[in-house]
């Protein structure tokens, strides 16, 4: 019993050593992790504007794979957001800290709860949304190791002799997709060392979505950030809008709306002492 303390207690200050929190309230987690296998340099830090990481993020879908009759019957289902808008003013500014903050050698973890209020009869259940990101290139290599997850539901009969092993992921049958699908890296590329097999990647061009006109982004219609979390802002942005004039107005009304929030943010944290960026370090990935 004490040899397995011991090592229980290993393990946790392992952990506690390759994870550094950067926020965590009900809503969530944002957290800098030390890259598993360090098989990866990646390009940190690096200065994403919130608005782009908000787009990212509302631009990630998950698809289900029908198999069998069931396609046959129903055919291909819709992609559904991986985030809803609120998770997205949660994450966006917390992304973007981390990404300026990260190590080349880190990654930044990611977890969102949403909580479902339940009935005379049900209990509430809490859905579990989590993954971590990394900047290489003109890159962002998502990784998602959790979708809506709810541990309750594995306890659930299946009616079968045989039930499936648990899925505690909630990615089984699921693949992960990008809108506009012109800024999903299509050719297949390795991903990171020491994730798990039910995990979904995604690499999204960025640097494409950053020259990308105006109107696209409002099309999406990105959700405004939040004051309570940490933001800084950054020097990228829109590109000109030929859209017609209405249109054009609504993007700018909406964008000079967050410019000012993000300010107000940062007057806020003006009397926190200010580190300065580390300079950018271009590495080439290093396989071991």
């Amino acid at each position: 019993m004490l040899a397995l303390l011991c090592l229980v207690g290993a393990a946790c200050s392992a952990t506690d050593q390759n994870t550094k929190v950067l926020f965590e309230d009900p809503r969530g987690t944002v957290s800098l992790q030390t890259m598993p296998g360090q098989s990866v340099q990646a390009t940190h830090p690096i200065t994403l504007d919130p608005i782009l990481i908000a787009q990212i993020l509302k631009g990630i879908e998950v698809q289900d794979q029908e198999r069998g009759i069931q396609k046959l019957l129903t055919g291909s289902s819709s992609p559904t957001p991986v985030f809803s808008d609120d998770q997205i003013r949660f994450l966006a500014p917390l992304l973007a800290e981390g990404l300026r903050t990260a190590a080349p050698d880190q990654r930044i973890g990611y977890r969102v709860y949403t909580t479902h209020k339940g009935s005379f009869l049900e209990s509430s259940t809490t859905e579990t949304t989590a993954g971590s990101l990394y900047a290489y290139g003109r890159q962002l290599y998502v990784t998602l190791s959790q979708y809506r997850y709810v541990p309750n539901r594995m306890k659930m009969s299946t009616g079968t002799i045989r039930p499936p092993p648990p899925d505690y992921s909630g990615l089984r049958d699921r693949t992960l997709l990008f809108t506009p699908s012109a800024a999903q890296r299509s050719d297949p590329f390795d991903p990171p060392t020491g994730e798990k097999s039910t995990d979904r990647f995604l690499a999204i061009d960025f640097g494409l979505l950053q020259q990308t006109p105006a109107a696209t982004a409002a099309d999406q219609t990105t959700p405004q950030m939040e004051r309570s979390s940490p933001v800084h802002e950054s020097a990228t942005g829109a590109g000109p809008s030929e859209t017609p004039a209405h249109s054009t107005e609504a993007l700018a009304q909406e964008v000079e709306a967050l410019r000012k929030e993000l300010q107000s943010v940062q007057k806020q944290l003006g009397n926190q002492p200010a580190k300065p960026d580390s300079p950018k370090k271009k590495t080439t990935p290093a396989k071991k």
